[in-house]
């Protein structure tokens, strides 16, 4: 409990000013990793113990069945996109000043081709993809924004619902004012449409007619998050999204435990504990069966079936008047979940 604390509150956080600014390489990511599970696993003692679970498992988020611990590589794609957002909403900054009459000029971030320039450059351009994972445009003059990549008819690019169209345009990079800047639509193909095709270009010409240019800069929204202005924390819990929340999980969370009872049983859940059986598949050279009564050791047996653990359920089961009591932790589970 007290390592996994720690871990959160100090060797998570000290990368946190850097991730804002560049983005690591994947050894960083890898170095930080590696030093936060040796602690978690090892404390500050020098010798060797067993990683009972990977680290990755670990750094999922607790709705979804890991221990909530910073995924670093994710956090510094949010981080960085902080500064996209700034150069889309034309903050008055002297700094964002500076990169917009460097690399942009009047266009988006989003439209720039060119991945040259500096390491903070190429990061911010590195992780454009991420970000529109959440960005949405309202149009104004369309010269800012992408026909087909960006998101501004519909909930998806168009690229995506009219993907046999994009694969044979001519030019996929041009901007919603140069394909209705004219008052029609202006799309060249690099060959003749077949009949599916054609159909499909009728659907999207009738799709564009509620369509009309205005004027002024078009403007970005962060459509995951209800104020519609980005926020790390929305973008890394998109990124991070694992699913089918585990109810069961998320009760013991809940649960007013110590926390390191909770990781315990999150533990157990996952059949991680020292029991012999685990410990072998990681090619521990000790016996397989438990020293109290000689049966294969498992996490079951540990904590239901040996004779001692057993002698506390039945204390338990005589105590509280219950009509069994548990042989496994999936039994336990099975009876917590039906009461």
């Amino acid at each position: 409990g007290g390592e996994a604390t720690l871990i959160n509150s100090y060797l998570s956080s000290i990368p946190m000013y850097t991730m804002g600014v560049y983005q690591l390489y994947e050894g960083n990511f890898q170095a930080l990793d590696k030093v936060r599970s040796r602690f978690f696993w090892q404390g500050t003692n020098k010798k060797r113990k067993y990683h009972m679970v990977k680290w990755e498992a670990l750094a999922i988020p607790k709705e979804w069945g890991g221990l909530g611990f910073l995924e670093v590589k994710t956090m510094n794609i949010c981080l960085l996109a902080k500064w996209l957002e700034r150069l889309e909403v034309e903050e008055g900054s002297l700094c964002v000043e500076l990169l917009r009459k460097k690399y942009l000029g009047n266009r988006s971030i989003f439209q720039i081709t060119r991945t040259s320039g500096s390491q903070f450059w190429r990061g911010l351009l590195a992780i454009r993809h991420w970000f529109q994972r959440g960005r949405t445009v309202k149009i104004r003059s369309g010269a800012h924004s992408s026909f087909w990549h960006d998101t501004w008819l519909g909930n998806c690019p168009l690229k995506l619902e009219f993907d046999q169209l994009y694969k044979f345009c001519r030019d996929p990079h041009a901007s919603v004012e140069q394909v209705m800047g004219s008052g029609h639509t202006q799309v060249e193909f690099r060959r003749s449409l077949n009949q599916q095709e054609f159909r499909e270009w009728e659907r999207l010409v009738e799709l564009l007619t509620s369509v009309s240019l205005g004027e002024g800069r078009d403007v970005m929204c962060w459509a995951i998050e209800k104020s519609s202005k980005y926020s790390t924390r929305s973008l890394y819990k998109a990124l991070t999204f694992g699913g089918v929340e585990n109810n069961f999980l998320m009760g013991i969370w809940k649960t007013r435990i110590p926390l390191k009872i909770q990781i315990f049983l999150w533990m157990v859940y996952h059949d991680r504990i020292q029991a012999a059986v685990p410990l072998k598949k990681r090619n521990w050279d000790g016996a397989v069966e438990c020293k109290l009564c000689g049966e294969i050791e498992t996490s079951d047996h540990i904590l239901f079936q040996c004779p001692v653990a057993l002698f506390l359920w039945v204390f338990l089961k005589q105590t509280f008047g219950w009509a069994a009591y548990p042989s496994s932790f999936g039994a336990l589970m099975e009876n917590l979940l039906l009461n």
